[in-house]
């Protein structure tokens, strides 16, 4: 049988695509190079045209590449993609949730270094707080944000914290990265994030990374404006927003 023309050039970029995979350690130049046996020369082209299509990314400072969290969430969804599953295997708790507690009730995802947010639940209040589906707030300002943030691989965590800027929205707003990192340190041990007010001095808010694996794909959140609640009544919540992202995990597990 008569084998199929290929383009030998198309082969290697996903070949060099397929090596950093199977390494989420990241690679150097010439370790990718070494193991495909090509030019480091060679190979800097193809990594070059990789990273102009977000598809793998470079920490600045050990020079290591990955793949990028796009290409995860594109080559995880495959059929619908993930925010097509999330947000069903997401609405039943949701609703019990918002049951429970009759406050905003969001799924976040991520968006580069911002949070969108693609579903939501309003509270029934009369005074209650507007959504805004895209607020452009970067992670570590949000709670929704902090929650995926914190359980990103170490040195994306450590890329994102070198890079990020502080600008303050309130009194509560947090200024520095000493401040960040002991926030994403609590996160990591609450297993939930905190936000008491840091982008709107009268909303607070809770979240819970929603994880596939090691990596957070979405948070589940609640807001809590502080004319009803205390910060003591919003970390309260923790509990049971773990237990409502945990039945969302499993909801996302191939059957």
């Amino acid at each position: 049988m008569k084998k199929a023309r290929i383009l030998p050039s198309f082969l290697k970029g996903i070949r060099i695509l397929q090596d950093i995979a199977s390494h989420p350690e990241g690679m150097k130049l010439a370790e990718i190079a070494r193991e495909l046996g090509l030019p480091a020369s060679n190979v800097t082209l193809y990594l070059n045209t990789l990273l102009s299509a977000g598809v793998v990314l470079r920490d600045p400072l050990n020079r290591r590449f990955f793949i990028s969290p796009m290409t995860m969430e594109l080559f995880h969804g495959s059929g619908e993609g993930l925010i097509h599953q999330l947000i069903p295997c997401a609405d039943e708790s949701m609703k019990k949730l918002h049951d429970q507690f009759n406050e905003n009730v969001l799924l976040g995802f991520q968006k580069e270094n911002t949070v969108i947010f693609i579903k939501h639940i309003s509270s029934n209040h009369i005074m209650s707080i507007q959504i805004e589906p895209e607020p452009d707030f970067a992670l570590h300002t949000t709670a929704a944000g902090r929650a995926i943030l914190a359980f990103l691989p170490e040195k994306t965590i450590e890329t994102y914290i070198k890079n990020a800027t502080y600008e303050k929205y309130t009194s509560r707003t947090i200024e520095d990265e000493t401040t960040l990192r002991r926030i994403i340190s609590e996160t990591r041990a609450n297993g939930y994030a905190f936000n008491p007010g840091e982008f709107e001095e009268t909303v607070m808010a809770i979240a819970a990374p929603i994880m596939i694996g090691n990596r957070p794909v979405a948070s589940l959140v609640i807001q809590f404006p502080t004319l009803r609640h205390s910060p003591e009544d919003a970390q309260a919540a923790g509990k049971d927003l773990i237990e409502q992202a945990r039945i969302i995990e499993k909801k996302l597990q191939p059957k």
